[in-house]
């Protein structure tokens, strides 16, 4: 058979191009797809990015010609940065600062307008210091931040050391105990943190242990935080006792959270105070002003609520705010927060609108207080069982910890001990040592046993008290004596906070005579503006009576705003007394019922409506 070359070289040729073809058909769909896949991946990169992000890049888009020239001319604010939880540069922070001054502009030109149409004229003057404080106020970011991780690692330093005394006593090396508290963001949010940045020096930049810990008091915005790392850094250079500079250290600190706590009370006594001035006495001037400008004047067919609105609506939320913030800042906060009370409170805020705007028959100052009443009240049940069950578990805590430590000296097991005190009265924390005990006594893992104690108990000091027990048991140290130091710290911090409580307690009274007040003010005001035989300037005969429709105008005005004051007030009453914005919904709805039965005694002793 002989082989024809001439014809089956075209035809090769052919085949080839044909191949060629389809491995660029399929090149070009593989290319295609790669394109749609990254374009994908672009698109799922781009939802990722959160709103602050896109904040960032719309603020440097706007004002990259200023931010970055003057970025160079406030170095400081990159130290100021390092101390923050901030991950951002100079130059974005200045952007956002330029940002907040140009959105405050409008603002500033609405409040001028304000006080002009108002007659305020003074008030135009410091207009202007809106914008001034909205770039202060941004450029000040990384300083707020730095106190906010400060503030963060205080709280949890006590029991922070105790853990590191626990590692130590159990001869676990610094960079495991680093490790181990970089995981432990459930009892030490803040010192986790940290513990992840010195992480970072040593496993990316290549540092070694104590010179990543010496970096780390270079930018630790807290004091005592700083000196304590330094100090152990010390101890390990020279080889010293590192046990017994930790449980020193550890009294060293419950001393200093000792004279925290008075100066933070005494610093709240004067907020208080300044926060009374400006609500109660402010409130009443604001009043007897409206009711001069508006009733007794000739002449009047109605009411402009305008001041009272901005007064009650604006003013008094804005500085409660502001108090709220300034009075948490000097108080010592847990890391765990129960939210449950605040969810049930948004969860029920239509109810005050809802009343607000229902054709029901009764005064609209009524139906406010009603509503207002009604939305804080199931929070207020919330949380007044919260605290109940935590107070119970805390208040025997101390002597809980005293008996582990005595116990312990026999030189029992810690699951032999818990069984040994299971026997004991400690109040509500007797039926979950019970509970270890069994479960213990069954040959449940210690680990799974105060895991599940610490996940049911609302209480974030029992919660470290419980962590610690299951280190000593995973590491063996945890002396008798760091056990009867928490111990004091737990009694301490108990006896210091009925202290604090004592206190401030004449300050939380003194809204609720603030609210009587505001409203038996506006009761009688009203009552004597609208007597009979009364004359005023400008009037054409010898008595004058404002129209009762404008009366009622007044007092629905007056004790509405009087009634939304008093609620916000038991707010702030409950954050100065108590710590937590949560423990005022009991203020706030005791306050609302004291006006609203108020405003029914002053109806029966006086007349404060015109028919």
């Amino acid at each position: 058979m002989t082989l024809d070359i001439p014809e089956t070289l075209p035809k090769l040729e052919k085949s080839d191009k044909k191949k060629k073809q389809k491995r660029k058909k399929k090149f070009s769909s593989k290319q295609d797809s790669g394109l749609e896949g990254g374009s994908k991946k672009k698109q799922k990169e781009k939802e990722k990015k959160t709103f602050s992000e896109h904040m960032l890049r719309f603020a440097l888009r706007t004002t990259r010609g200023l931010s970055k020239p003057l970025s160079r001319k406030i170095p400081a604010l990159t130290q100021d940065i390092l101390r923050s939880n901030l991950n951002i540069s100079p130059e974005g922070i200045i952007a956002i600062a330029l940002l907040f001054t140009l959105i405050s502009v409008p603002f500033m030109i609405l409040g001028m307008y304000e006080m002009y149409r108002l007659g305020f004229y003074l008030g135009i003057i410091p207009m202007p210091l809106i914008s001034v404080l909205a770039l202060v106020a941004g450029l000040n970011i990384p300083k707020i931040s730095a106190s906010s991780r400060a503030s963060a690692l205080e709280n949890e330093l006590p029991y922070l050391i105790g853990y590191i005394t626990v590692l130590a006593g159990g001869g676990i090396s610094p960079l495991v105990t680093i490790k181990r508290i970089s995981k432990a963001d459930e009892i030490f949010p803040a010192a986790a943190k940290e513990a992840r940045r010195i992480l970072l020096d040593i496993e990316v930049f290549g540092l070694d242990a104590i010179s990543a810990l010496e970096r780390a008091t270079r930018y630790t915005p807290n004091r005592m935080f700083s000196d304590f790392i330094g100090g152990y850094v010390a101890v390990l250079k020279t080889g010293g006792d590192a046990v017994s500079y930790l449980e020193s250290k550890l009294k060293e600190v419950f001393n200093y959270r000792e004279s925290k706590v008075r100066s933070s009370s005494e610093f709240i006594g004067t907020m208080a105070e300044a926060y009374i001035i400006s609500t109660v006495v402010m409130g009443i001037a604001f009043m007897i002003l409206f009711a001069t400008s508006n009733l007794m004047t000739a002449g009047v067919t109605s009411v402009d609520p305008t001041m009272i609105i901005m007064f009650s609506g604006l003013f008094v939320p804005v500085i409660s705010m502001i108090f709220i913030t300034v009075i948490g800042s000097a108080q010592i906060k847990e890391p765990f927060s129960y939210d449950l009370p605040y969810l049930v409170f948004l969860g029920c805020t239509p109810i005050a609108a809802l009343f607000f705007f229902l054709p029901l028959p009764m005064p609209l100052y009524t139906k406010l207080g009603i509503g207002l009443a009604l939305t804080s009240t199931p929070a207020t049940i919330i949380n007044f069982i919260y605290v109940k069950r935590k107070k119970a578990v805390e208040a025997k805590l101390s002597s809980f910890l005293r008996d582990i430590s005595e116990v312990r000296k026999t030189g029992l097991a810690p699951e032999k001990t818990i069984e040994q005190l299971a026997g004991r009265d400690y109040g509500g924390l007797s039926k979950h040592v019970q509970e270890i005990s069994s479960q213990l006594s069954w040959g449940t893992p210690i680990r799974t046993v105060l895991s599940n104690f610490s996940a049911s108990v609302k209480s974030w000091v029992t919660r470290a008290m419980a962590f610690l027990l299951l280190e000593v048991v995973d590491v063996g140290g945890g002396s008798p004596r760091m056990f009867v130091s928490l111990a004091d710290f737990t009694e301490k911090n108990a006896q210091l906070d009925k202290e604090r409580k004592s206190l401030v307690r004449p300050y939380v009274i003194i809204p609720y005579i603030g609210a009587i007040l505001v409203v038996a003010t506006t009761a009688m005001m009203i009552y004597f503006v609208s007597a009979p035989n009364l004359s005023f300037p400008g009037s054409t005969g010898t008595n004058y009576l404002p129209p009762p429709y404008v009366i009622n105008q007044a007092i629905t005005i007056l004790l509405t705003g009087s009634f939304f004051q008093a609620w916000i007030m038991g707010l702030v009453a409950g954050k100065m007394g108590e710590q937590t914005v949560a423990d005022g919904f009991k203020h706030a709805t005791a306050l609302v019922i004291i006006s609203l039965i108020t405003v029914y005694i002053a109806n029966l002793m006086i007349n404060i409506t015109a028919s």
